[in-house]
């Protein structure tokens, strides 16, 4: 079985899942890997690229796709999808949603250096552009798949990280799908 992470811009998705490679040995699919990469293909930012995703659904399907067809597809090893939609395509899985203070998110953020596509003069400006693009994203999930990807009641569990370590939401969301499994 897999497990699916999505979650608030800056929560820590893509550090735990990474932890989550390192301890566990799950395969990481990143979706927002795949988006960076094509606003930096496209010269353009992020915020931007969503702008375009909103306008033209087909970068949406083909990842949509791509994340289904790979779910279906391997078993072993376990996948963990680093992704917004990933709970609602990939079928059988541990789905989680991470949440964070919008202010930690932003100083995590500017931390993380993804300023090719991601540059932000501040933790006020980075904390409200990231606001913007998750309201953008959502508004964008909702018209394209009539779901809310911030309604918790999508989600197996869902975590707080802004006080935890990322070892410590990995370790919970690993124990947590381990009883998942079972049950």
């Amino acid at each position: 079985m897999h497990i699916t992470i999505a979650g608030n811009l800056g929560s820590g998705k893509s550090t735990v899942c990474k932890y989550l490679q390192k301890e566990y040995g799950f395969e990481v699919y990143s979706t927002g890997a795949i988006q960076r990469k094509l606003a930096e293909e496209l010269s353009i930012g992020i915020l931007e690229l969503n702008t375009i995703m909103a306008q033209d659904l087909k970068y949406d399907h083909m990842v949509d796709e791509a994340t289904a067809k790979l779910a279906e597809e391997q078993h072993t090893p376990p996948i963990v999808f680093d992704s917004r939609m990933a709970w609602k395509f990939a079928k059988d899985t541990f789905k989680v949603f991470m949440v964070v203070d919008p202010l930690v998110a932003a100083k995590r953020v500017i931390a993380g250096r993804r300023e090719t596509v991601e540059h932000y003069s501040c933790v006020e400006e980075a904390r409200s552009k990231l606001l913007e693009r998750s309201k953008l994203e959502n508004e964008r999930f909702k018209r394209i798949y009539h779901v809310d990807n911030l309604d918790y009641a999508n989600y197996n569990l869902v975590i707080d990280t802004t006080f935890a370590s990322p070892e410590e939401i990995g370790t919970l969301i690993y124990n947590k799908y381990l009883s998942y499994c079972k049950n």
